[in-house]
């Protein structure tokens, strides 16, 4: 799965499960020293595959301003011919054995898809879900703080989204575990200490598509102030279809649970490393600021890339990128490249401006961010204000995948303020 470079002895593994399990906690769990040669070197990277699970090639795009180009250009790379990410199947990618959700959309299905419930997401909205937010963030901490050592990626970085997002979604509380379980398995295909098999990510997928049928079925029947009432009811209205609204509850249920889980259990680990900046974060605990959010977020890169299509034929740095081709976003090694962030391997939560490439920046831009940033936001400030110690209680493991960033065990121990 890897394609040999010079110098000799080294090898380019960007998109390989096992340079992520594996990774270096002192590097963030990021292989910046690959990303900084194909910076230099080769910033147009063929990366071939021999796996059945992944597409056969891609170009691996991996400089800042290429990033940030690519990703503000549809026209020229499109999410809408099949490409979400490496995997040959994807569960919101029509092309590849899925259901249509607004990531692999573009232009008019795109707006139409993502405007029926972009006013549940903006800033405005998100403000009034605070005071049940910081709710969850109490009971949370309360339980955390009842076992005093735990799994921070269970006990803080799973339970505070999966409340928060049950809310938004609509599920009942009794339904979410179970739901959440489902998204597990097919987010980390390839860690079996996850998911045993393609079967059983697959059976996952089958399970979730058919709970939000139920579900859309309920809330067609019982509309709520949720998001999937507002899906139901724009499919009454013609504005989406059936498979358009299964892909976009699959989409938020995974895509929304995965970013938040791990950039709070990425953000602990980083300021357990760096006492300096957990310091920081505590004397601020009773408004933290966004600057620690959105530096929290570039570490993580929750996803670590995107794939699009090329519509057309196109030169970039001496490389000729076919119509057709599949082209990797690999957004990790922007947010840590010297010609978009300053001092990138310097983990700063004070740092501004931070123009990271974590949400994307062009249409396509993340819908959750500003939820995910108020679920860290109080789940921090709780955790902090809570307690007078927090400490690291045996080594972190990282999940084995090259798209989704998360971490599996980070042991903690919590001394009650």
């Amino acid at each position: 799965m890897t394609t040999q470079v010079t110098p000799p002895n080294q090898e380019i593994s960007v998109l390989d499960p096992d340079t992520y399990m594996n990774g270096d906690p002192e590097t963030f769990g990021l292989p910046l020293d690959q990303f900084d040669y194909l910076r230099k070197h080769d910033p147009v990277h063929l990366q071939r595959f021999d796996d059945p699970f992944y597409i056969d090639e891609c170009w691996v795009l991996s400089r800042y301003h290429d990033l940030w180009e690519a990703d503000r250009d549809p026209g020229l790379f499109a999410s809408d011919r099949g490409g979400l990410n490496i995997w040959r199947v994807t569960p919101i990618d029509p092309h590849a054995g899925g259901l249509p959700a607004w990531s692999t959309m573009d232009g008019g299905t795109h707006k139409r898809n993502r405007g029926v419930v972009s006013k549940t997401f903006n800033p405005g909205s998100v403000r009034k879900l605070r005071e049940k937010f910081a709710g969850y963030a109490k009971d949370v901490v309360d339980k955390a703080l009842d076992k005093r050592v735990f799994n921070a990626v269970d006990d803080l970085g799973y339970r505070m989204p999966m409340e928060a997002l049950g809310d938004i979604l609509g599920l009942p509380a009794e339904d979410r575990e179970t739901v959440f379980g489902w998204v597990d398995k097919f987010a980390a295909p390839v860690d079996p200490r996850i998911t045993p098999s393609t079967d059983a990510a697959m059976e996952a997928i089958m399970s979730l598509w058919a709970y939000s049928h139920d579900l859309a079925e309920r809330r067609l029947a019982e509309p709520g102030d949720d998001v999937v009432s507002l899906m139901v009811q724009a499919m009454a209205a013609g504005e989406m279809d059936q498979e358009e609204l299964l892909g976009n509850i699959t989409q938020l249920a995974s895509g929304a649970a995965e970013t938040t889980r791990a950039a709070l259990s990425h953000g602990l680990h980083q300021m357990l490393l760096h006492p300096d900046q957990m310091q920081w974060a505590r004397d601020r605990k009773d408004d933290l600021p966004a600057t620690a959010i959105d530096e929290i977020v570039r570490i993580a890169v929750p996803f670590s890339h995107f794939v699009r299509r090329a519509t057309r034929d196109v030169e970039m740095h001496g490389k000729t990128i076919r119509e057709g081709d599949f082209v990797c976003l690999l957004f990790a090694s922007g947010n840590f490249d010297p010609d978009g962030i300053p001092d990138p391997r310097k983990f700063d939560l004070s740092r501004s401006p931070n123009m990271h490439l974590s949400f994307a920046r062009g249409p396509h831009t993340c819908l959750g961010k500003h939820v995910a940033g108020l679920e860290m936001k109080l789940l921090y400030e709780e955790l902090f204000r809570r307690t007078k110690e927090i400490r690291l209680a045996g080594d972190v493991k990282y999940v084995r995948d090259a798209f989704t960033r998360g971490i599996y065990e980070l042991p903690v121990e919590l001394v009650p303020a």
